[in-house]
């Protein structure tokens, strides 16, 4: 079953996105994510995805989702039986509910070298790269996959540089699979989190200046933070940089002080210039 997922306004504005996906294939993203199980993954199958996310839409689903894998914004991948699909950067923008967590994940976890096993173009398994039954009645594997309703569950702002992405199987370069990000950069914190440039370099600058690197699990625990404490990443962010934090917890005393140095509503005297009939003077 589909489950409710956080979109950022930034999603709106991301221009990677935009420039290289056409509309229903940004709204075919925003569906992924309420598809995805808490590791951002799910198990592909394009007739029932199609339902599901597009269903009075005349498009090829197929298409729209290579466009998507193309431009970074998901991964396809299998574990040598099914075609899966990975959201990269999920965790960072969404924060699934416990029990979900704790009912686990029926699918496999995304890695380079299942990422090997796909044929982009055709979102089909490589039988000559999968050792796992490699004469599976030469049937295609595509078309005998089911979406696990148990599995399926939008900050969609989390588009991955195609940098960072490996290339699909078979281009030049296939072999030599990217390393993993380590750390959140300034275009990371404007681009994937609506930070403004001048706080996001900032705080990176706070991070620096206390020799805290600003890891992609530091990030998700500043935003399960700033969550925790009503505010939005932007305006957690803001706050750290006002009072100089390089960290931020929600059971710290954070809010500002009412009125500041004024004088309660008690200690005011209301009588100065009211005569005793209750008239001004």
């Amino acid at each position: 079953m589909a489950r409710a997922r956080n979109i950022k306004p930034s999603f709106f504005d991301n221009d990677n996105l935009a420039l290289q996906n056409d509309p229903l294939g940004r709204l075919l993203f925003i569906g992924l994510w309420t598809l995805a199980d808490y590791n951002g993954n799910l198990e592909w199958r394009s007739h029932r995805i199609k339902v599901k996310l597009l269903p009075y839409d005349e498009c090829d689903v197929e298409q729209l989702a290579i466009n998507l894998d193309k431009s970074g914004f998901i991964r396809f991948y299998s574990d040598g039986e099914k075609v899966l699909l990975n959201i990269p950067n999920f965790t960072l923008h969404q924060n699934p509910h416990k029990n979900e967590r704790d009912k686990g994940a029926a699918v496999p976890e995304y890695s380079e070298e299942r990422r090997q096993l796909i044929d982009i173009s055709t979102l089909t398994i490589n039988r000559d790269k999968s050792r796992a039954n490699p004469d599976q009645n030469g049937t295609d594997p595509a078309d005998s996959l089911f979406l696990n309703p148990e599995s399926s569950f939008l900050n969609p702002d989390c588009g991955s540089p195609k940098s960072e992405d490996p290339p699909p199987a078979g281009d030049e370069g296939a072999g030599k699979p990217p390393k993993p990000k380590s750390k959140i950069t300034k275009t990371d914190l404007i681009n994937d989190f609506g930070i403004p440039e001048e706080l996001a370099v900032q705080f990176l600058q706070i991070r620096k200046d206390k020799r805290l690197t600003l890891t992609p699990k530091a990030m998700e625990d500043l935003v399960n933070e700033f969550r925790k404490a009503g505010l939005g990443v932007s305006m957690g962010i803001e706050l750290c940089c006002k009072r100089s934090w390089a960290a931020f917890k929600a059971s710290w005393d954070w809010r500002p002080a009412s009125f500041g140095d004024e004088k309660s509503f008690t200690e005011t005297d209301y009588s100065k210039g009211v005569t005793a009939d209750g008239r001004l003077a």
